[in-house]
């Protein structure tokens, strides 16, 4: 999640020089966390749209912001957050201003609201911002249309962590083995390993994981490559949409293979399965990747497409 944030500021010539040095001086000298903090109760994934409720005004030589942004994680841990609001008097409703916030700063409430099935140690609690003063170093990215920013850098706001639930698949897998191997039922010769129901799941998990993989891979390479073209953008969609799919499915097979002895708080199957449950859901979330890689496929703008529900008048 830090690089998530940091890497398309240094990458992006839209940033200053300066603003790039001196990130990279906080990062690599100063051995700084930074997280972003872009989320707010009135989006949703599902649709893709940002607008931005909190707000940056000019005010004393800086900015005054105020607002309240879900889904922080790492809020217990880093050392500055990178907040994204709506400048003040700013005529484009795409227009947004990136704002680094210090770890104490008067006006800077922290709710910890984050009680969800897994993935807990993110501690993606809510950060609520009331008036909080910076000054104009503090501004690291402004447009007029933040959506190209966005665009731009898919690779690293979310394709960065797609990668991430492959591991956790990858341990599932990994447990599962140990537990089948290490399990023999009483009156037994053999493990629970040698079932045959047993070892056509684990084939079946090992080529769905493999299949994840292989994806993963050449979105990357396509991302490496081509840059942020249409079709690195659908393959970084479809990595996602595969990855959390596969990770799902996986998690609970493995947990289902480990029997009741595996549902316990214990037993890392259990944690697993948490984590990885909400892979699918985890932004971009599986319908909206389908969503875009729809478009893609059939050739179609998306300005020529109807919105997926009624907009307010």
């Amino acid at each position: 999640m830090h690089a998530s944030v940091v890497m398309p500021l240094l990458e992006s010539v839209e940033v200053s020089a300066e603003t790039k040095q001196r990130l990279a001086e906080l990062v690599v000298r100063e051995h700084k966390l930074i997280a972003g903090k872009f989320s707010e109760p009135v989006t949703t994934s599902l649709i893709g749209e940002r607008p931005l409720k909190a707000r940056a005004r000019r005010a004393d030589g800086g900015y005054r912001i105020t607002g309240r942004k879900m889904f922080a994680s790492m809020l217990e841990a880093v050392d500055f957050v990178l907040v994204m609001a709506a400048p003040e008097g700013a005529t484009s409703p795409s227009a947004g201003i990136i704002l680094m916030l210090p770890r104490k700063v008067e006006g800077r409430t922290v709710d910890p609201n984050w009680d969800v099935p897994g993935m807990r140690a993110t501690r993606s609690d809510s950060l609520m911002l009331d008036e909080c003063w910076l000054p104009e170093s503090a501004a690291v990215f402004r447009s007029d249309d933040v959506r190209r920013f966005r665009h731009s850098y898919l690779n690293w706001f979310w394709g960065s962590y797609t990668p991430v639930y492959l591991g956790v698949a990858q341990a599932a897998l990994d447990e599962l083995r140990r537990v089948v191997h290490s399990r023999q039922p009483e009156g037994y010769a053999q493990p629970l390993a040698y079932h045959p129901d047993v070892r056509r799941h684990i084939a079946e998990m090992s080529a769905d994981l493999e299949a994840a993989r292989l994806i993963t891979y050449r979105s990357a390479w396509l991302s490496d490559t081509q840059g942020p073209t249409a079709e690195t953008t659908a393959a970084l969609y479809r990595a996602k949409y595969m990855v959390g799919e596969v990770v799902s499915r996986i998690t609970r097979m493995a947990l289902t293979l480990g029997g009741a002895h595996g549902i316990f708080k214990t037993s890392r199957l259990e944690q697993l399965f948490r984590d990885c449950a909400l892979g699918p859901l985890h932004p971009p979330p599986s319908d909206f990747c389908l969503y875009n890689m729809g478009l893609y496929e059939l050739g179609i703008d998306p300005s020529d497409v109807l919105p997926p529900m009624k907009p307010a008048q």
